[in-house]
């Protein structure tokens, strides 16, 4: 047998995330004495554990990436839309008119799954998806600014970027810009009250490196610190928050529209629950109509939203076990009943088969520092993440195998040469490492203790790394020796 070799985790090229907290839970005495006790809450529905509160989505997979979301690959940041535009006061996302129809249809689908009469569904969502544009509008009597986007939609052209109108009537003045060694502050402020939204110098930076912070220390545009701290500096390959550069237009444009998207869902949650979007239809066309045609006309109107598809959190049984139970942070609710560790326990033993033997090694992995994921897309049990998924590729894909004492006992997925050579190929092809945990029980343990999670102290784990034995490669070794 020969010794294994450690691979150092792959760093994933291009990381855009600051690393939180290995744990949704105060780690130092300050933070616990500033930080107010919080246990989230999730539900089990259908066998599965689900978080519902933003909130507490945000913070389990933030801080230690518990889950994933029902929605998306794995962060749960789903959205109707990629694509968000101004629309009055308002930050609307932009969907397309086949995918408004199927949003109808789901509506329709469950209305009358309700045992509601067709008519009445019909008038029901006919008057739902009336076009709301005199309500959201802003009214804005200033023609010489171009910083209202319902202009862009009747033109068809430039529709839901005002930020980049303004800078083309601001590039106009740019010839003369050239020789603007005499500006002054009271200048811009008069250019400003002529269009609000006229570019204008920021002072985004620090005064000592930006000489703008100087000129007009007003700031146009406040941006969260949180968001600002995740930007990385394109010149000194360093956060922008540390290097003091100023911010670019591009980078300024996302934040600024990340803040009032995230302003527009907190105001549509408190607004009669609706969600406002804006349907890209053809001039004069009817909500019944197809998908639209090449070479047309398109405007944008707003409507209501028939049918929301939210994002929750998912969490396996053994991570929701381990929040629960090793870091006390959770609490799962059936039937809006908080389940104590014990009921939580057998109930999560009744749903899935040797939920016992595959937590001990979920928990022994989370106890050492790794970041354990579900591995069925690379046909193992587990995938191990050093920090996280954002941070660095998948180390290990692990199989669990549950044994007695000797390290015998009955397979939990028996292997023959040929499958276990087909997993071993499959897993060096996507640059990782095979390793079989086995969870070994002592002999005294009976079913009667596995009743309880106070088993976990009596089993022990061992890792195997399997590697390929290549002869070519074995003899090149040799003969360098």
């Amino acid at each position: 047998m020969m010794d294994a070799v450690f691979q150092a985790p792959k760093r994933r090229p291009r990381v855009y995330e600051a690393y939180d907290a290995p744990f949704p839970v105060p780690l130092a005495a300050v933070d616990a004495r500033l930080q107010q006790t919080l246990i989230y809450r999730a539900d089990m529905v259908n066998q599965h554990v689900v978080v519902r509160d933003p909130e507490h989505i945000q913070a389990l997979y933030g801080k230690g990436y518990f889950g994933k979301g029902i929605l998306s690959r794995s962060r749960p940041d789903h959205s109707i839309s990629h694509q968000w535009e101004k629309f009055g006061e308002r930050v609307l996302p932009v969907i397309s008119l086949f995918k408004y129809q199927k949003h109808l249809s789901w509506a329709r689908d469950v209305l009358l799954a309700q045992g509601l009469e067709e008519e009445v569904v019909n008038q029901m969502l006919q008057r739902l998806s009336q076009p709301m544009e005199p309500e959201l509008r802003e009214e804005n009597g200033n023609d010489d600014c171009p910083a209202s986007p319902h202009r862009s939609e009747e033109t068809g052209s430039g529709a839901g970027k005002p930020q980049d109108m303004a800078s083309e009537q601001a590039g106009t003045g740019r010839q003369q810009g050239q020789a603007s060694a005499s500006w002054s502050p009271e200048d811009q402020g008069e250019q400003d009250s002529q269009c609000p939204q006229a570019k204008r110098p920021r002072s985004q930076g620090d005064g000592r490196f930006d000489p703008l912070s100087e000129l007009y220390p007003q700031e146009p545009q406040q941006i969260d610190p949180a968001a600002l701290a995740t930007v990385r500096c394109p010149r000194h390959d360093d956060w922008l928050v540390d290097c003091g550069c100023r911010l670019e237009d591009s980078v300024l444009g996302t934040l600024t529209l990340q803040r009032d998207r995230q302003t527009e869902a907190g105001r549509q949650g408190a607004d009669r629950g609706y969600e406002y979007v804006l349907v890209m239809e053809e001039e004069n066309s009817v909500v019944k109509q197809g998908r639209a045609g090449p070479g047309t006309t398109l405007r944008r109107v707003c409507r209501v939203n028939p049918f929301r598809l939210l994002e929750y959190l998912q969490l396996t049984l053994e991570e929701a076990f381990f929040l629960v139970y090793a870091l006390g942070c959770l609490s799962v609710y059936y039937n809006e009943e908080p389940l104590s560790v014990l009921q939580l326990w057998e109930m999560f033993r009744s749903v899935q088969p040797h939920f016992e033997t595959s937590y001990m090694a979920y928990h022994y992995f989370r106890s050492r520092g790794w970041v354990p994921k579900p591995g069925v897309k690379y046909g193992t049990d587990l995938m191990l993440y050093r920090k996280g998924p954002p941070f660095y590729h998948a180390s290990y894909s692990v199989v669990v195998e549950k044994v007695d004492q000797p390290c015998r006992g009955g397979a939990l997925r028996p292997f023959s040469w040929r499958s276990l050579a087909a997993l071993s190929r499959i897993t060096g092809n996507v640059s990782k490492d095979l390793m079989l945990c086995y969870v070994i029980y002592p002999s005294h343990l009976t079913e009667e203790h596995l009743s309880s999670p106070d088993c976990l102290c009596r089993v022990k784990v061992q890792e195997i790394i399997l590697s390929r034995w290549i002869s070519s490669r074995e003899r090149t070794e040799t003969d360098d020796i």
